[in-house]
């Protein structure tokens, strides 16, 4: 194998390597038209099927559905606005900080936005004892 080919192969893996996981929490911040995106995501993965729960900050879940390719997540959950169903996409890429940064279509409004996501910070409960 030439060095070239080496080192192609080295910094492929390594862009892998820095790519987070997608199940577990996440934290999900952005806007849409002036409208803020306040969300915590929960996803786990079975095989090869991730699925998950999003919460908005008004306390309403929706389940959802992910897909990886490559570098692209895209997860997809239903939404009310005035009374109506939305179905909100949220498409990203990672970034050189391990979070998600992408946008958000939202449909039949077709509206748009952006947004980050973060994997929460694991937290320990304290010994209440």
């Amino acid at each position: 194998m030439t060095k070239k080919a080496l080192c192609l192969l080295f910094a492929s893996s390594m862009t892998l390597l820095a790519q987070p996981a997608v199940p577990g929490a996440w934290t999900i911040t952005g806007d849409v038209q002036g409208y803020p995106i306040n969300e915590s995501c929960s996803f786990t993965q079975d095989k090869d099927k991730i699925s998950g729960v999003c919460k908005n900050d008004r306390g309403k879940s929706y389940d959802t559905t992910v897909t990886v390719a490559e570098n692209k997540v895209t997860f997809i959950h239903g939404g009310e606005y005035e009374g109506d169903a939305l179905t909100l996409t949220f498409t990203g890429t990672w970034n050189d900080k391990g979070e998600l940064n992408g946008d958000i279509d939202v449909k039949p409004l077709n509206v748009a936005g952006t947004f980050t996501a973060k994997k929460a910070e694991k937290t320990e409960k304290a010994d209440t004892k």
